[in-house]
């Protein structure tokens, strides 16, 4: 009798909180909110992946993690060498992201080292933003990789 009166009030607080507009966080196409009302932003890196004699390297996995909630977008550069990740993020203050380059196929172009790196959106220009979504912040990295071996 208790088990079926907690059921009965968690269902009925569950209806109340839903008319209300609360609701749990869920993916909503491409963004995932932390939080009914949480300040969040979009931060894209994007840029070209070359050798350091400047050949353009194909077939890169970039990896791009969110500083708090881990979530991370991950792509494989284009045959020019272009990438472009993006994360949604909710910090405020700690808009530094990890950024891996990972040669996935071998000596089909060439092998090169992996590299990891920070990238820094200090004091970032947020564009398409309102309110509590601040919108989206931009930067460009070029990464030169070294061949396998030097």
């Amino acid at each position: 009798m208790k088990l079926r009166l907690i059921k009965t009030h968690n269902i009925i607080i569950a209806f109340l909180l839903s008319i209300l507009g609360f609701t749990s966080c869920t993916k909503q196409e491409e963004e995932t909110m932390s939080a009914y009302g949480t300040p969040h932003a979009t931060f894209k890196v994007y840029g070209k992946v070359t050798s350091e004699e400047g050949e353009k390297i194909p077939a890169i996995m970039v990896i791009m993690s969110a500083s708090i909630h881990q979530e991370s977008d991950t792509v494989i550069s284009d045959y020019d060498g272009n990438y472009e990740v993006k994360v949604l993020d909710s910090s405020y203050y700690f808009n530094d992201f990890p950024l891996k380059f990972e040669d996935i196929d071998g000596e089909a172009h060439g092998s090169f080292q992996t590299k990891d790196t920070i990238i820094k959106f200090k004091d970032p220009i947020y564009e398409n933003g309102n309110g509590w979504y601040r919108g989206e912040a931009s930067k460009e990295v070029n990464i030169k990789l070294k061949k396998e071996g030097e």
